[in-house]
């Protein structure tokens, strides 16, 4: 019997990772390859199952976990700045999870791009995406043919 729960306490835990979501967190005021032209490093890694959410945002969630990855573009004081983070709130109604900080009172043109497909979605966009997306269209569309 304690093999049993022993096991199953197992399962739980890999379980509670498995929906944890990974994205990059960094701000491009304070670190140049966080910018557009987006550079991976390792220290920008963070497994969102251990980050809180803003607390200008805490009131407004139902689910205090991160559910997606995304990337902030906004102007603040005519600097251009890129955010990356996680997400907190429902993918499909962003008008919650994408507030900004109501003190940031000289923010402008805001943009916010929200992912949750894979972990490290709100890096840069790769070529390599593109061609996958179209592979597997291509590939949709002659399976029926192939069969």
């Amino acid at each position: 019997m304690r093999q049993y729960l022993l096991l199953f306490g197992a399962l739980l835990s890999l379980l509670a990772s498995a929906y944890a979501i990974k994205c990059y967190a960094c701000e491009s005021v304070y670190e140049a390859s966080c910018g557009e032209d987006f550079e991976v490093e390792n220290h920008f890694k963070y497994d969102c199952a251990f980050i809180a959410p803003p607390r200008f945002l805490e009131s407004d969630l139902l689910n205090l976990n991160a559910t997606a990855c995304l990337k902030r573009v906004f102007k603040e004081n005519g600097v251009r700045k890129i955010v990356r983070g996680c997400y907190f709130g429902d993918v499909n109604a962003t008008d919650v999870g994408c507030k900004m900080d109501p003190t940031l009172a000289a923010v402008h043109n805001a943009s916010c791009h929200v992912c949750d497909d894979e972990n490290y979605c709100n890096g840069a966009e790769s070529p390599l995406d593109k061609w996958k997306i179209v592979a597997s269209l291509v590939l949709f569309l002659l399976a029926p043919q192939l069969l």
